[in-house]
């Protein structure tokens, strides 16, 4: 019997995150590249120092499984802690946590380290855009602005403002929802999240220094280096994450935020039974 596309790839994302530790052997980590792709003619890599539009991706990080995972050395407040040490129990019991990314809400902060997927880096005069395609959608508006808007709307991935420092971009971010998970850990609404990025003199990589402040869930900041290199011959294309997935989904997982439930599920009917979707409004956030 041929396996349920939607239950396979739920499969595999389980046991990619049911594995959630921050280092795995450095042959894993740094196994082969994949093959470049073909060269698109006269989609070249852009010299300009103050000019990051393109395609991009991130570069593997030693010793880590993927870039979004922030490694070794994090100190961790005791809160956080338990949550990571309970998250980690309940996967070596069998027992997945749901999180933002299994559940194709957006990973805020996860995304902004280390995308999974190919970046496009739109850019003009007022802001910068940075938009994922792939697996989990996602678009970041980072503005050239000196201040945060005095009306700042929490959401997943936070408030963008950018300036520039010579050749380095400087981008600082607020205003997150609480709702993202690092490492097994829930990060606060407190989060304030600091890039540097320059870029190379060939055009072909960003060098991204990365600088996380959350008093509510490190004992001290968070310092991170990724690197993003040049795509060329490919292009960024559509990816549907899973809409109205099946009841029997999510038959063995453990909702401990309510905000991650699908709010539509697909119930398959009984013998003649038609199918039906099924949606439920999401619970309001808990407030802590």
């Amino acid at each position: 019997m041929k396996p349920h596309p939607v239950r396979a790839r739920m499969c595999c994302a389980i046991f990619a995150f049911a594995t959630l530790t921050a280092s795995v052997s450095l042959q894993a980590a740094n196994g082969p590249a994949p093959t470049e792709a073909r060269a698109i003619p006269g989609y070249e890599p852009n010299t300009d120092a103050h000019d990051f539009s393109g395609l991009w991706r991130v570069k593997r990080v030693p010793g880590v499984l993927m870039a979004f995972y922030l490694g070794t050395g994090v100190s961790f407040t005791p809160k956080a802690q338990a949550r990571v040490d309970h998250a980690l129990a309940m996967s070596a019991a069998g027992t997945q946590l749901a999180t933002p990314h299994i559940m194709c809400r957006p990973t805020g902060v996860n995304q902004a380290v280390g995308p999974i997927a190919p970046i496009y880096v739109l850019q003009n005069k007022d802001k910068m855009v940075f938009v994922v395609m792939d697996e989990i959608r996602d678009i970041r508006q980072v503005y050239f602005a000196a201040a945060h808007p005095a009306d700042l709307k929490p959401s997943y991935g936070g408030d963008s403002i950018a300036h520039w420092e010579g050749d380095v971009l400087v981008v600082d971010t607020i205003g997150y929802n609480g709702r993202g998970v690092l490492d097994n850990a829930l990060h606060s609404t407190a989060m304030h999240m600091t890039q540097r990025i320059s870029k190379s003199a060939d055009g072909k990589t960003l060098s991204i220094d990365i600088t996380l402040d959350d008093p509510a869930t490190f004992t001290k900041p968070v310092l991170l280096h990724r690197e993003w290199s040049w795509v060329n011959g490919q292009q960024p294309i559509e990816f549907d994450c899973e809409e109205n997935p099946r009841e029997d989904n999510f038959s063995g997982m453990v909702f401990e935020e309510d905000y991650l439930r699908p709010v539509c599920i697909q119930h398959e009917g009984k013998g003649e039974e038609l199918s039906k979707v099924v949606c439920e409004a999401p619970a309001a956030p808990k407030r802590k």
